[in-house]
């Protein structure tokens, strides 16, 4: 009986894990983004994402890793995690080139990440992949939450 309770348990958890919206793994980035905790908390959730996870999660999985650089002050751990993030951001994207939420964190990481790394490439690219889909009303209808996200981050930008 005890082992019925047991499975029935962990059953619960991997389908609520797995049930979990990507509105809310982009609502906990973003809340990483803020706070150390946030970032500490989002990393470790993350490490349950496996090979075999969809290319967003994987790309979140690699995101979760770039943010810890922000709030690491030994520069061992900062690269580190950066090449973490990198690792697996890239592998996302290789997963799924076309993917605009993929290209849109690749954007917003090379953007921002110092020039001495040698990770901003696809800056351009990205942005003008990222421009093109805001400019897409169809896309605007398709995932209204992750277009919303988009275009504050591309306006205040340009502020």
């Amino acid at each position: 009986m005890k082992i019925f309770f047991i499975f029935i348990f962990a059953f619960f958890i991997s389908v609520t894990a797995k049930s979990q919206s990507l509105i809310q793994i982009r609502d906990q980035f973003y809340r990483a983004q803020v706070n150390g905790e946030s970032a500490d908390s989002f990393y470790t959730k993350m490490q349950s994402v496996t090979a075999s996870a969809s290319a967003v999660m994987i790309g979140y999985k690699g995101m979760a890793a770039f943010m810890l650089c922000n709030y690491s002050y030994n520069p061992y751990n900062k690269l580190k995690y950066f090449n973490e993030g990198k690792s697996f951001l890239d592998k996302a994207i290789a997963m799924s080139t076309d993917n605009t939420e993929l290209r849109f964190l690749r954007y917003t990481i090379q953007k921002n990440v110092p020039s001495f790394l040698g990770y901003s490439s696809n800056v351009n690219e990205d942005k003008q992949f990222v421009t093109k889909k805001i400019s897409d009303s169809q896309f605007k209808n398709t995932d209204y939450d992750l277009y919303n996200r988009m275009v504050k981050y591309i306006s205040s930008e340009n502020n």
